[in-house]
């Protein structure tokens, strides 16, 4: 079952240590100086591009939400993210400075090198499920929401595929999680669709992928009929 209370709020990161650029990790930098080829056979004048990639490209969001509810409320997650933190005091504009020591967000996980078929990333969708919200639910259970997007393809090669689920109570059990230290201390939270999508418009959540999730999780069950995903 979703807990609704903070189990542990950051006041501070301390940097043990700086690891270089390159080396072992999800992530990974690619620095080069290119030139445009076009179909005429010339060339563009020569620039500098960087960009991140992420070990298995792509990644599944997951908008896991409660069958005949109303209004349907989606399962979404609340925890520490360093990046953030580490934005410290430098602000948005029209908005304050201030230190975000946690943070809500979909469900989701990067996928393993690999995983690029529809089974596979399913497969990958029940295992993100289970380890951060301990439900349980079939692959073939979940439901695409229409087609993956890049969150932010000036930088990143990483594509976004977003799926949806029917939850049923009877299902839940204690998330495992992945072993890391931030996983270990998120918590989950049960929020009204509209609910949702009105907070990240207002900039309370600042997380894309659950506003444009649940705008198509919406859409898709007023195609549907309220009873769950065809």
């Amino acid at each position: 079952m979703p807990r609704e209370t903070i189990p542990r709020r950051v006041v501070g990161l301390r940097i043990v240590r700086r690891l270089p650029p390159s080396g072992p990790g999800f992530l990974s930098l690619f620095r080069a100086v290119l030139r445009n080829e076009y179909e005429s056979g010339e060339s563009s004048a020569a620039y500098r591009y960087e960009m991140v990639e992420r070990r298995g490209i792509d990644s599944v969001a997951i908008m896991p939400f409660f069958r005949g509810a109303s209004p349907v409320r989606v399962l979404v997650k609340a925890g520490f993210r360093p990046a953030l933190f580490l934005r410290g005091s430098r602000p948005a504009p029209g908005e304050p400075a201030r230190k975000r020591s946690w943070t809500v967000e979909a469900v989701a996980g990067s996928l393993e090198p690999g995983e690029t078929s529809v089974a596979q990333i399913r497969r990958r969708a029940a295992r993100e499920l289970r380890e951060e919200t301990g439900y349980r639910v079939r692959p073939e259970d979940f439901r695409p929401l229409g087609a993956g997007f890049f969150p932010s393809h000036g930088q990143c090669t990483e594509k976004i595929h977003l799926f949806a689920v029917c939850l049923d109570h009877r299902a839940a059990s204690l998330p495992k999680g992945d072993g890391s230290i931030n996983e270990a201390e998120t918590w989950s939270l049960l929020l009204g669709a509209r609910d949702l999508i009105a907070r990240c418009r207002t900039g309370e959540i600042e997380d894309p992928k659950l506003e444009i999730g649940v705008v198509r999780l919406l859409e898709h069950l007023r195609r549907r009929g309220r009873g769950g995903l065809a």
